[in-house]
């Protein structure tokens, strides 16, 4: 078995699948992007995502056929609460020398925390409270997965967003410019949206969301949609805090969470603070603790 030289972060969502290359003292090297790898869009699509960005960012390096023998991966994947998912994931490892899954959450966690205890709100395509504690105790909050959770996210806004659209076709909601634009995405017939819907997974919805918040401050339906998705991040940070009242917590996720931020109530904002790395910075570091330990 080849000695392992690599150590690999891969942070897969429902949107997209970003890796970053480390030597063994864990100093990323590259980073490099792909296509989704969430475990309920198919085990073998994930896998062949992950394994695509990886090459590209090792073909960065100028290494064009990289030994995952001598890889190390630290995953934190979207759908890995499904065990039946997650067993079959890593029984279709492709080689690499060690793999260690984690939810998306927890590699969300341990990137805003650069890998010390504490609590995250995780706002994206989807949404999740999480908190690692000294004790070793996790916590988590939300985190139940499209369509019936990931309350606050990016995919909840596109969920109402297409409610929306269905609301204006059948008269129940005046149009307005937010509604006009949604409607030159999703079709303006019954029929156009029907068909829409048919191809619609966590991540189309969650391409709905940049509307919603272009139009948050211009148009009362946007606006509605935005504050009460606010009023759902701090929910899921009261639930963490509940027996936890001086956890800390930061609120993250990249675009969406910075653009949530006006609508989250000031009071509770300010008890929080931001990321100080991504997800793909903690499963990173979620490999590198495993092999130091």
């Amino acid at each position: 078995m080849s000695k392992i030289q690599y150590l690999i972060g891969v942070d897969g969502g429902g949107t997209g699948t970003r890796i970053c290359i480390a030597g063994l003292d864990g100093v990323e090297k590259i980073r490099s992007d792909g296509a989704a790898s969430a475990l309920g869009q198919g085990i073998d699509k994930a896998w062949l995502h992950i394994t695509q960005a990886i090459n590209a960012g090792f073909a960065a390096l100028g290494i064009q056929a990289p030994n995952y023998a001598e890889c190390a991966l630290g995953l934190g994947m979207s759908g890995v609460h499904n065990a039946v998912w997650a067993t079959e994931f890593a029984e279709k490892n492709p080689g690499f020398a060690k793999i260690i899954v984690e939810t998306d959450g927890f590699s969300t966690l341990l990137g805003a925390t650069n890998g010390q205890y504490g609590g995250i709100i995780a706002i994206g395509t989807g949404s999740i409270g999480e908190a690692w504690l000294p004790d070793g105790q996790r916590l988590e909050v939300g985190g139940w997965g499209f369509p019936t959770s990931d309350e606050g996210s990016g995919a909840s806004l596109g969920l109402k967003a297409i409610n929306h659209v269905q609301r204006i076709i059948d008269g129940r909601r005046p149009i307005t410019d937010f509604g006009r634009k949604l409607l030159t995405i999703t079709g303006c017939s019954k029929a156009e949206v029907f068909a829409w819907m048919g191809k619609m997974k966590q991540g189309e919805c969650a391409s709905l969301s940049p509307v919603v918040v272009e139009f948050g401050l211009s148009d009362e339906y946007a606006r509605a949609f935005l504050l009460e998705a606010g009023q759902e991040i701090e929910a899921i940070g009261k639930a963490l805090r509940a027996k936890h009242p001086y956890l800390p917590l930061a609120i993250c996720g990249g675009g969406l969470s910075e653009a949530m931020r006006p609508y989250i109530s000031a009071d509770f904002l300010a008890t929080t603070t931001r990321a100080q790395k991504d997800s793909c910075s903690g499963a990173l570091i979620l490999i590198y603790q495993s092999l130091a330990h």
